[in-house]
């Protein structure tokens, strides 16, 4: 497609980079009604006919700037006006003049490209954490200032020399605003903790940037070159910052790639829901409150509630359970039983994870460092004191300490590896969203499965695939207008079995028989989609009542699940699976999986995950599920994972997500989890050696602002590489490892 719109040169900017598959997702219909009423607003909002109108939006499907490049091509062809995309943040923002462009016919060309465009995000244009970005910018040049106004006084520049005062208070001011802008970032969170009682490596930093500054302050008031660290204070700031941001801008990124799901109800909109209103379900959407049917017929499917994939019929009058999706093609109208607030669905989205990820080890060890960096500080300061009567020396001792003592190493190493881990963690298509993930994965005693979309494919497969090949052009275009819009599985894994884009799109309506099928008519001719009536396949394609093909279906689960359970016990990891099917389904995935019968429960409740999870050594489970009645049960867990499957939302609340069909990033994640650990422990006995051989030069009065300015950049350096060292020879092992394995397996070797 990109060829035939005459876009090759995407793959010159692309290089040598893998293409991600497309996910289906993109490519089935979407309802962009909310898109229509934002660009009515937005042209409602001008100022006159002149002006052009604004939009921004999110978008899901971006890896590179070719993607940019892309975007940029079809918005042009289009007559947009002008278009910023933000990798990143995973926004664009477009503007255009009304009559010339319609941001609704643009959305739907993306989608062919395989991207989607979804509502604007409540983060919107906000920087990662609270403006870390400009924080660390502004800090990183008031570091060059300070460096630059210090260096003359290190290469011998006289006191007498006509700017030398001019030079001390401009490195002055630079150090006093980074201290503002940067050094109150630390100190706030420092503080927090401090009254939550809670010790954080924020800590021991802000303690050394106030000593380092205070004695700076003291020293160039009273004329004392041995107390001067104005450029230490201002480089430090902006060095602890800058790996700060790198620690979060992956975790950021991963976090906004995704747009909002779109079965998930707006809740603002739910909040005046009350019981006996009348209210209007679009299809593919999620009925938000337990409810009673008006129309006549609709088909829903429990996929959220109970794992169970089948759609099911239900009459005028019956109940449709809070969380069910509206799997037919047309709205359903139902009467509300409860208020939004009492619903199940309610429940389960205001559910949120854990937040006290408190490491107690950590909080022991940083309490030890201080009492000790302190007391070495203070006594040496006294001894200096007491034996040399100098009290600018004593200070010198005391604060030179304080200063070399903090952890910049680890401040800067540790994002490194948290960045490093997260981009191997991408190549096997895993996407981390929380700062802990790898410290929980190495903790790791249990591993807890949903079984449906999660260890089986979103999808039945098919089995008999051969049969779409045998259909005429006319016959496919038709298959994919009947399936495009359509939840039940037998639609969905049609749809994604038929694959491409349609060359042409079709305007008639799909009509749907609760229980039967579909069917619509194009030209005089009646094309559907129906159950076989004498049982022999699981659906029947027609032309005017006439057989086209059949297919049929099975559950299978993702590739390789069965090599990666047995990995994962020889591991030491104990595996079960919590689902809310039936117990025969269950069974069968189980037995598969070569799991004992403890091994697996059935027909459970979204609060009977979490009472398991609960009672079963919850600090040491991942559980990784891909439904709504998998909430409850994330939250228990000390670690979560989920699929990304286009209809979940707890991918925006687990520690990770993954895309593919396959479970074989299991292993590879754990692996990628314990190289982090070794290359954090090696980081950290560095640091340990660092901190001593410094405190002790610095005890004996050997530590110079000069020579402080010069080890703590060397110090950062060190670590870093010893990150990058770590986690190439670990890369350069499992290459080795899996070259020695492929002969076994007959597979080509890959460089």
């Amino acid at each position: 497609m990109l060829q035939q719109e005459g876009l090759g040169q995407f793959y010159d900017l692309k290089g040598a980079q893998n293409l991600p598959p497309v996910s289906p997702q993109a490519m089935r219909q979407q309802d962009y009604a909310w898109l229509e009423a934002s660009t009515i607003a937005a042209t409602a909002q001008r100022a006159d006919e002149n002006t052009a109108a604004e939009l921004s939006v999110s978008i899901q499907g971006l890896s590179c700037m070719a993607c940019i490049w892309l975007i940029e091509r079809i918005f042009a062809k289009m007559g947009g006006t002008q278009v910023n995309v933000d990798i990143a943040r995973g926004e664009l923002r477009m503007a255009w003049h009304p009559g010339q462009f319609d941001p609704v016919e643009f959305a739907r060309e993306l989608q062919r490209f395989g991207y989607l465009l979804g509502v604007p995000r409540a983060d919107a244009g906000s920087g990662t954490d609270n403006g870390l970005e400009r924080r660390t910018g502004l800090c990183g040049a008031f570091a060059m200032n300070a460096m630059a106004f210090s260096l003359p006084a290190y290469f011998g520049m006289p006191d007498d020399f006509a700017f030398a005062r001019w030079f001390d208070l401009v490195a002055a001011a630079s150090a006093t605003l980074a201290l503002f802008v940067g050094g109150s970032y630390f100190a706030q969170r420092a503080w927090q903790a401090l009254k939550a009682g809670v010790l954080h490596i924020d800590t021991p930093i802000s303690l050394g940037i106030i000593a380092a500054y205070a004695g700076s302050i003291i020293g160039w008031m009273s004329g004392e070159k041995g107390l001067k660290y104005f450029d230490f204070v201002a480089m430090f700031i902006f060095l602890m910052l800058g790996g700060r941001l790198v620690q979060q801008m992956a975790v950021a990124r991963n976090r906004r790639r995704l747009v909002r799901d779109p079965s998930i109800p707006e809740v603002d909109a739910l909040e005046a829901l009350k019981a006996g209103e009348s209210f209007t379900v679009k299809p593919g959407q999620a009925i938000p409150v337990a409810a009673k049917l008006e129309d006549a017929h609709a088909s829903i499917s429990l996929e959220w509630i109970n794992g169970e994939s089948d759609a099911c019929s239900r009459s005028s009058g019956q109940l449709l359970p809070s969380g069910a999706l509206n799997a037919g093609t047309r709205s359903l109208t139902a009467v509300a039983l409860e208020a939004w607030k009492d619903s199940t669905l309610h429940k389960l989205l205001e559910a949120r994870r854990g937040s006290d990820n408190r490491d107690l080890c950590l909080e022991k060890l940083l309490r030890g460092y201080l009492i000790v960096v302190v007391f070495a500080g203070v006594i040496g300061g006294i001894w200096w004191w007491q034996h040399t009567g100098e009290w600018t020396k004593a200070m010198q001792v005391m604060i030179s300490v304080f200063v070399v003592s903090c952890p910049c190493a680890l401040g800067v190493a540790a994002p490194l590896a948290d960045d490093i881990a997260a981009s191997r963690a991408e190549a096997h298509g895993v996407f981390v969203r929380t700062l802990g993930l790898w410290k929980k994965l190495t903790r790791l005693r249990q591993i807890v499965f949903d079984k449906t979309g999660t260890l089986t494919l979103e999808n039945p497969v098919l089995v008999n695939a051969d049969s779409l090949g045998a259909l005429d052009e006319k016959a496919r275009q038709a298959l994919r207008h009947l399936t495009s819009g359509n939840l039940h599985p037998v639609s969905r894994s049609l749809f994604d079995a038929l694959g491409g884009t349609p060359d042409q799109v079709l305007d008639a309506e799909v009509v749907e028989t609760p229980g039967q099928g579909l069917h619509f008519e194009q030209n005089g001719v009646v094309w559907a989609l129906n159950r076989s009536k004498d049982g022999s396949a699981d659906a029947v394609f027609t032309r005017d009542g006439a057989e086209e093909a059949s297919f049929r279906f099975h559950d299978a689960l993702r590739g390789e699940s069965s090599d990666e359970v047995r990995l994962l016990t020889q591991r030491g990891l104990r595996i079960s699976i919590l689902s809310g099917d039936r117990e025969p389904k269950v069974a069968a995935i189980a037995a598969q999986l070569g799991l004992g019968r403890d091994q697996w429960l059935h027909s459970l409740t979204p609060d009977e995950k979490a009472v398991w999870i609960a009672a079963h050594d919850p600090l040491g489970t991942l559980y990784i599920g891909d439904g709504a009645n998998d909430s409850l049960a994330f939250d228990a867990a000390s670690c979560a994972g989920s699929p990304v499957t286009g209809r979940s939302f707890l991918e925006h609340k687990a520690d990770f997500y993954f895309l593919g069909h396959s479970m074989r990033f299991m292993s590879s994640l754990l692996d990628i989890a314990a190289t982090h650990r070794r290359a954090v422990h090696a980081v950290f006995g560095f640091s340990v050696t660092y901190n001593i051989v410094t405190a002790t030069m610095g005890l004996f009065g050997h530590l110079s602002p000069l020579l402080a300015a010069i080890l703590m950049p060397l110090s950062s350096v060190a670590t870093l590489s010893i990150v990058a060292l770590t986690f190439r020879a670990d890369k350069k092992r499992d290459l080795a490892s899996r070259d020695a394995l492929m002969p076994e397996v007959g597979l080509p070797a890959v460089g």
